[in-house]
């Protein structure tokens, strides 16, 4: 009997083979992921994992999404399943927490009912027919839904899911309160004939995390129920209204003030568009005394080096009084500034520490040794030529926005002012508040003041765009992340903050960014300079 030799070559290829089917079996059962973009995007951020260590109760998601509709374009459908994947892998490393529903509502069936019960939008394809991809996430009965999964905001996914989970499974009941001289919750105009006003969009956001209050500005006393007090734009408020801010600080509570000196945001509110002389300006003088910040509400600071690029009309120029914040600018220390990319400040004012004052002042963003002032009237008659011309560089170090710390002591040593006294009012009305007059703060406390209000209207913050007859909202920079982040972090919720920051990866050319500022500098100077003898000529003449 012959043996048969069995050729090297074809045992190799079978074995090889049966290597290729065994690697394949084994990796099907594995989830293997390498994330090697340089910011670590596509990687689960260490505040959506303290979100998941903190879940107490399961959390379950119903993923909608219409996977067999045809109508869909092609980067639909790539983002679709991106989206779930990251629902897959916040269900991998909850242990457990998460439970993970995938659901394809078609047309005529119980998943389709559901997802219009919960309020899922349906978009409506070229041929009429209805497509879901939304999500809704619920812990026992509480419920916070993801209406639709918008591309424009792609790389606010992870946050928007962390930020829902976070929301529906808390059981703290932090409010925070905010006191402005501008609407900002919206609602009906004050002018006849105009449209509704809308609620600013960085309140719309805030509200996701928590329980927000506009109290009114006849407010003597703030309730403890505010865990933290906003104060945006504090114009002619009364002495009374001062009084309650300054004992909430004394008492602990944790605020942040926005002032302006020339707040464009005001402009259209029913005192200054009917008024002769606009009033634009907010300050807090006896509480910035003792909170040892030096302010001045009629001087309006710009800086050369962060001069953002506009078009004036008559060509485009770097405008010192918008100034445009890269991350290598913001103090990377700080957890309500790291990690930021792009700010921009519209005509704010100037922060530092006053003099012979005992509290501790820590900039957050200081302004270069091109900064200067100029009076904030100059700002409604000059050019932004002339405004750039007339600002004089004075060397002081500066800031916009800063942080004071200290045990504070009451702007108010005799307590409550008496009530300001109107036409037709008798005597002083007598309120009896719940907490006694301090005059000292219990402890040490820290204060956020920021020198600008536009940076977070809606006109400087975001864009808004229609998108199938929904209204989308897309930031433009990371003005409104930056009081969000301030606000989680001073009212103690900062898990959302790590998350948030990874939003934006821009990649300016800050080389010839620099080039064009010091570009534009030379010119100015040499422009000043020709203005000057062209004036002496005509003088002779």
């Amino acid at each position: 009997m012959k043996s048969v030799s069995i050729p090297s070559t074809f045992v190799s290829v079978i074995l090889l083979l049966i290597c290729l089917i065994s690697v394949n079996v084994i990796f099907s059962f594995m989830s293997l992921r390498f994330d090697l973009t340089e910011d670590r995007l596509y990687t689960i951020s260490e505040g959506s994992k303290k979100i998941l260590q903190k879940l107490e109760e399961k959390v379950r998601i119903k993923y909608y999404y219409s996977r067999n509709s045809e109508e869909l374009p092609a980067n639909f459908k790539t983002y679709a399943l991106r989206v779930q994947e990251l629902l897959e892998e916040f269900e991998k490393i909850s242990s457990g927490k998460i439970i993970l529903e995938v659901l394809d509502p078609k047309p005529d069936t119980e998943e389709e009912e559901w997802a219009l019960k919960y309020g899922v939008k349906a978009i409506t394809t070229s041929s009429g027919n209805k497509a879901f991809f939304g999500a809704v996430i619920s812990v026992l009965d509480q419920e916070m839904l993801i209406p639709y999964f918008d591309q424009h905001r792609q790389e606010f996914l992870e946050y928007d899911i962390s930020q829902a989970i976070q929301k529906v499974s808390s059981t703290s009941d932090s409010i925070v309160g905010i006191l402005s001289a501008l609407n900002i919750k919206g609602g009906r105009s004050m002018i006849p004939g105009q449209p509704p006003l809308e609620k600013w969009v960085f309140v719309s956001e805030l509200e996701k995390s928590v329980s927000v209050e506009v109290l009114p500005l006849t407010t003597e006393e703030i309730p403890d129920k505010i865990s933290l007090l906003i104060v945006l734009h504090p114009r002619n408020f009364n002495q009374r209204l001062r009084y309650a801010i300054d004992q909430y600080v004394l008492r602990g509570g944790r605020l942040i003030v926005l002032l302006d000196p020339n707040a464009r945001a005001d402009m259209n509110s029913p005192e200054n568009r009917f008024g002769q002389q606009p009033k634009l300006a907010s300050d807090l003088p006896e509480l910035l005394k003792v909170w040892g910040v030096q302010y001045e509400s009629d001087k309006v600071v710009g800086d050369h080096m962060h001069g953002t690029r506009v078009n004036t009309g008559q060509g485009i120029m770097n405008f010192p009084m918008w100034m445009t914040f890269r991350s290598e600018s913001l103090d990377q220390k700080h957890p309500i500034t790291a990690q930021l990319e792009n700010l921009l400040f519209v005509e704010a004012g100037y922060l530092r520490k006053a003099s012979k004052s005992d509290t501790e002042f820590k900039p957050l963003i200081s302004l270069s040794e091109k900064s200067g002032l100029i009076d904030a009237f100059r700002l409604r008659f000059a050019s932004p030529e002339q405004i750039s011309r007339e600002m004089m560089v004075d060397n002081n170090s500066k800031a916009i926005l800063g942080i004071s710390k200290g045990v504070f002591t009451s702007a108010f040593p005799n307590g409550q002012p008496e009530k300001e006294k109107k036409e037709g009012d008798s005597d002083s009305e007598v309120i009896n508040l719940k907490h006694e007059h301090l005059n000292i703060a219990r402890d040490k406390n820290s204060i956020l003041i920021f020198s600008d209000v536009d940076f977070v209207s809606d006109q400087f913050s975001v864009q808004k765009l229609n998108f199938l007859g929904q209204i989308i909202i897309q930031p433009t920079n990371d003005n409104m992340n930056l009081l969000l982040n301030a606000a989680e972090h001073l009212s103690g919720n900062e898990d959302l903050m790590s998350i948030r920051s990874r939003g934006r990866f821009s990649r300016p050319f800050t080389r010839l960014l620099a080039m064009q500022n010091q570009a534009q500098l030379r010119h100015q100077a040499e422009e000043k300079q020709l203005l000057t003898q062209l004036d002496e000529v005509q003088k002779r003449l």
